[in-house]
């Protein structure tokens, strides 16, 4: 089997302040990647698949990571890393999202010493993920770094180029606690508008469900009703007509089925 170290073609980075850089994440470079590894080499050959033959700037841990990926595509290999990196830090990032610098300063010495390391790790594996790579140029042929699209976010028409200050926004002008926000944000299409709908319209059903059981336990114990049917008489009002009241409902309820039930009986004169 022939050598195909020479295959490969070396990534330049044409900005001078890029060289050196891990084009994965944007850490010092201290390795080289190679797109495919060499051991696929031969099949791309091949089997004439898409394949780059470059070999890429990285540093230890992105190519740590890529050991396992047998693309030979630079994008899909810089995809592969930023899924790698963004699962490792997951819980770092989290709380680099959900907290902020003075909210850190009440909490007691163990947990702030752990959040501040976390917020520290969170903003570095940040910054890594949102890493575009940088403009280079391979045997005189120049690229653009085009392998990152940066998310934007919208909440309710205000847009946002990164989750975390989307989040801060709508976690205070809607005013949702951020890890409520963050779960319903991934359980309805990954939106925020979708969520914080959602988490009113649940929000309301909470509170009238809290209604309905404190008026309706009124009504049942100074009626001498059961409570299950009271409710149950109320929701069937209401669902004939979605303007009605608990309020109007019980009343209803009373002047329909209850008023009449035990009138006293009145014995004629003699």
């Amino acid at each position: 089997m022939h050598d195909k170290s020479g295959l490969y073609r070396q990534m330049h980075a044409i900005k001078g302040a890029d060289f050196n850089t891990c084009f994965y994440c944007g850490c010092i470079a201290t390795k080289y990647d190679l797109a495919p590894p060499l051991k696929y080499a031969e099949f791309y050959l091949r089997t004439h698949e898409p394949v780059d033959f470059y070999r890429i700037s990285s540093c230890e841990e992105c190519l740590n990571f890529l050991k396992q990926c047998k693309s030979g595509l630079l994008g899909q290999r810089v995809d592969f890393a930023k899924a790698k990196l963004a699962r490792k830090y997951k819980r770092a990032v989290r709380i680099y999202e959900v907290w902020e610098k003075d909210e850190v300063e009440g909490l007691d010495y163990g947990l702030k010493r752990s959040v501040n390391a976390g917020l520290k790790l969170g903003k570095e594996t940040y910054d890594r993920l949102r890493f575009q790579g940088f403009d280079f140029e391979v045997e005189g042929e120049k690229h653009s770094a085009y392998y990152v699209d940066l998310a934007e976010f919208s909440v309710f028409g205000d847009n946002f180029d990164n989750f975390r200050d989307a989040l801060n926004y709508a976690s205070k002008a809607y005013r949702i606690p951020k890890a409520k926000l963050i779960e319903m944000f991934s359980e309805h299409e990954n939106s925020f508008d979708k969520a914080i709908k959602a988490f009113h319209l649940e929000l309301e059903r909470k509170l009238y469900e809290k209604e309905l059981k404190k008026l309706c336990g009124e009504f049942a114990k100074e009626h001498k009703q059961n409570v299950k049917f009271v409710m149950h008489t109320v929701e069937i009002y209401r669902r004939n007509n979605e303007n009605m009241t608990i309020e109007k409902a019980l009343k209803k309820l009373y002047e329909e089925q209850i008023k009449n039930w035990r009138k006293p009986i009145l014995t004629p004169a003699k």
